[in-house]
């Protein structure tokens, strides 16, 4: 009896600490610091579970909004591929996101990489 209740209270700790991991950007396309030698053609992240993206803006080194063919989420989803609309130029450039968790947590973040 001692060992079932061992085993219950440990199965019941392992759910509360899952419960309590949030969804997280596990890489990006190009990835964070990468160097191309072309365009990218779109803009490809992947999260640890599905979430709907609020936003996505592409950013120049001088701080200009790049076109990007993005709507807002309607359904989550952990992958989501964004086309660049326009080729860019060489420079460094950011991508911006934030998105809503699978468990309605607020999550946001960055990445730059260069085109050559």
């Amino acid at each position: 009896m001692k060992n079932l209740l061992k085993v219950a209270l440990g199965a019941a700790m392992l759910l509360s600490i899952s419960a309590h991991a949030h969804d997280e950007l596990i890489s990006s396309t190009p990835g964070d610091g990468t160097l191309l030698t072309a365009s990218p053609s779109q803009i490809k992240l992947t999260f640890s579970g599905e979430v709907r993206l609020i936003s996505v803006e592409l950013l120049s080194d001088s701080g200009d909004t790049q076109a990007l063919d993005f709507t807002m989420s309607r359904t989550a989803q952990a992958v989501k591929e964004i086309p660049v609309a326009d080729d860019l130029s060489a420079g460094t450039y950011t991508v911006e996101w934030r998105a809503m968790s699978s468990d309605s947590h607020r999550m946001s973040g960055a990445f730059s990489f260069e085109v050559k």
